[in-house]
């Protein structure tokens, strides 16, 4: 089978499927697709190009390791992207915790969420996820995840899918809102809304 034609979340569900010794394969091509972009972002991170590298080295090897954590409930390059910002975050603050730094920390509250709190998310995602797969077009879906989800900037999200329109990433946003909008008013109409 070849592994080139697949989509990374295609390609996940084969690193499930098949035994131990044939999974780097299917690693390989998933991390090969990804490494520039991913190598792009920890420079973004980081300004420095051997700390960017050592950066995406660590990216893509707590990737390795979670890999079975990916759950398809968003795109694989969201997934991954998630991991660049808090690996860059916690290499951020081990590098300079400033002296207040953990005095800081130590008064924000931190309540952990109960079980209803925790269906009731989990139920609001899927909800969610399902409205915006139903409502917006793949790439609207992806720059609507990347802005609001993962709080990138609109000419950040621009490079990163390399979109030529003039407008780039704002355009599809637009586009997203008014599409949304519309959902939202057809669901409030027939009781459908949350």
């Amino acid at each position: 089978m070849s592994l080139t034609g697949l989509t990374d979340e295609e390609l996940v569900a084969e690193y499930r499927r098949v035994p131990a010794p044939h999974r780097d394969d299917v690693v390989d091509e998933l991390f090969s697709r990804h490494y520039e972009r991913v190598a792009r972002w920890c420079y973004r991170f980081t300004g420095d190009r051997e700390a960017a590298a050592d950066l995406a080295q660590d990216v893509f090897l707590k990737a390795h390791r979670h890999l079975d954590s990916f759950r398809g409930g968003s795109r694989f390059t969201t997934w991954l992207y998630t991991i660049v910002r808090n690996e860059s975050f916690n290499r951020h603050r081990r590098a300079a915790p400033g002296p207040d730094a953990e005095d800081v920390l130590a008064d924000v509250p931190t309540p952990e969420p109960g079980p209803e709190q925790l269906a009731d998310r989990d139920s609001r995602a899927r909800w969610i996820a399902a409205l915006l797969s139903e409502t917006l077009e793949p790439v609207e879906r992806q720059v609507f995840t990347l802005h609001y989800g993962d709080e990138l900037p609109l000419e950040a999200i621009t490079r990163l899918l390399g979109l030529d329109n003039q407008s780039g990433a704002k355009a599809f946003i637009v586009s997203a809102k008014r599409k949304l909008a519309r959902a939202r008013e057809r669901l409030r109409a027939a009781g459908q809304m949350p």
